[in-house]
């Protein structure tokens, strides 16, 4: 780009002058032009292609826009909750998150899933509580709301919280 650029202003007086033709400024002009747009044309075509979200008999893939991508297996998928984010600087309100085994898991947001009907998909888990999601579009708060949670697999521990431990359940020491 640099060199274009001084190719450029160097031929440019010259042909100016009318000692030489206007070919090589012309064409060191160009090739500075090309570099200089280069990122802007990319950008934009990265922000025209956004967000892709695949909905399969699999799982769910939601393609970045940058070009990463998250992916959960049906099989693998632990939890799904949505998430409200009420005030923050993001187009979303809400974003859904399905949560998988290790680290498998993909961020939804509300605009996303309206485009793919992701709700329509999640509401065939058993037991998937559809009133959450009336909760959160109502809540004027940043909240997490549970939608469904798989059964512990085999061999999985359960955490139950402290204050639901009830204190004849534990051990005594005689």
């Amino acid at each position: 780009m640099g060199i274009a650029l001084a190719v450029a202003l160097l031929s440019f007086y010259p042909a100016w002058a009318g000692h030489t033709s206007w070919f090589m400024p012309g064409i060191a002009l160009t090739v500075f032009g090309v570099f200089l747009l280069e990122p802007l044309l990319l950008t934009w075509e990265l922000r025209k292609r956004g967000e892709e979200l695949q909905i399969t008999d699999e799982g769910v893939l939601r393609k970045l826009a940058r070009g990463d991508s998250e992916y959960v297996r049906w099989s693998d998928l632990r939890e799904v909750s949505i998430v409200v984010m009420q005030g923050v600087n993001s187009s979303e309100e809400y974003v859904y998150v399905l949560a998988g085994t290790g680290k498998s898991g993909v961020l939804v947001g509300q605009g996303l899933a309206t485009r793919h009907d992701l709700l329509a998909h999640l509401g065939k888990l058993p037991g998937f509580d559809h009133r959450n999601i009336t909760n959160a579009m109502s809540s004027p708060v940043n909240q997490r709301f549970l939608l469904w949670r798989a059964p512990p697999l085999q061999g999985e521990a359960t955490v139950i919280p402290a204050d639901r431990a009830l204190a004849q359940d534990r051990p005594t020491l005689h």
